[in-house]
């Protein structure tokens, strides 16, 4: 690892003209006391991203690096593993000793934002964090704009305060470089996102959290996400249920209260759904051998004994969810969220 490079800001993009300027700008111009590089990959795009890029490169020499990764004409990709390939590249040739992911489509909303996030994990009462994170303010083409989480307040977040209920877009985090110890595997490496970013990270240690935006999270009306069925969100919730489980299966019951909703509707609709439905995350699940998202996405095939045994996951699931939403209207109450 570099002395020199002490953070390494990852950008994704993939056919993002319209917006990839305005997120290097926004990192380019951040005002640190620290070496930082820029590295970008690119997935493939059909526009004028990667020339935008290329004069961005031109101009910083040095500091900031493409990476293309090709397409072949007419063949169909799962765009959650592609982002995943695109993000593992990249931690693949990060330099710092600091690293944080930014979609080419989002940006940065304060110039100190690496500065401070960094400060704060070198404090040595600190060092039980593997990360630092912000609030992020989701922009939509309207003008519109609200903060992604209700948290506010500054504080040290563990596994078991964060994910019942709180959810960052990686965008959000900047991380100590734990990827050549902790090399994502399996499941893991093939669905490297964002949920999974972050609990892969809390095995490592805890989060500091502020609870300013910092950045920016834009909703796109033409986004995988929005473009999705209810449905087809909770079958990928789903896929990241799985890989939970498999990274850390003694945490499985705070992952069963995270993924409730998720799991109570593909419950309650069993039976009313095709397999073509739930795609592409049907089949990735199928692809990575992950059976309990099978199982679940399968609920109306399975027999008494195992149906039983899903519904009762489900019913202490949801006792869980309600506990946890208890408690966090309790610390509102207390001003301690």
């Amino acid at each position: 690892m570099s002395s020199a490079t002490k953070i390494s800001v990852l950008v994704t993009s993939y056919n993002l003209e319209k917006y990839i300027g305005e997120a290097l700008e926004s990192v380019l111009e951040q005002e640190t006391s620290y070496p930082f590089e820029v590295l970008v990959g690119d997935d493939g795009s059909a526009d004028a991203t990667v020339a935008i890029i290329e004069e961005y490169a031109a101009r910083y020499p040095g500091k900031l690096r493409l990476f293309r990764q090709p397409r072949e004409a007419g063949t169909k990709y799962d765009p959650v593993r592609r982002a995943s390939a695109n993000r593992l590249c990249l931690l693949e040739e990060a330099k710092g000793e600091y690293c944080c992911f930014l979609d080419g489509d989002d940006h940065y909303l304060d110039r100190h934002r690496l500065q401070r996030m960094t400060d704060i994990l070198e404090k040595e009462e600190n060092r039980d964090c593997v990360m630092c994170a912000h609030n992020l303010l989701m922009e939509w083409a309207d003008g519109s704009s609200s903060a992604l989480c209700r948290a506010k307040k500054e504080q040290k977040l563990s596994l078991s305060d964060y994910w019942p209920l709180m959810f960052l877009q990686a965008n959000a985090l900047l991380f100590r470089n734990i990827f050549r110890k902790d090399r994502p595997q399996g499941a893991l490496a093939e669905l490297f996102d964002d949920n999974n970013i972050t609990f892969w990270l809390f095995q490592h240690g805890k989060m500091y959290y502020l609870p300013e935006c910092m950045g920016a999270y834009r909703q796109l009306e033409d986004s995988s996400w929005n473009t999705m069925s209810s449905l087809q969100h909770s079958a990928l919730n789903m896929v990241g249920y799985n890989v939970e489980i498999l990274v850390a299966p003694e945490c499985r019951a705070l992952s069963d209260i995270r993924h409730y909703p998720d799991m109570k509707e593909l419950w309650e609709k069993r039976g009313s759904y095709t397999a073509e439905q739930l795609q592409p995350f049907y089949g990735s699940a199928e692809k990575s051998g992950l059976k309990e998202a099978l199982r679940i996405y399968r609920a109306s095939e399975l027999d008494g004994a195992e149906e039983a045994e899903l519904k009762g996951r489900i019913d202490r699931s949801r006792r869980g969810y309600r506990k946890a939403r208890m408690r966090r209207a309790a610390r509102k109450l207390l001003g301690l969220y």
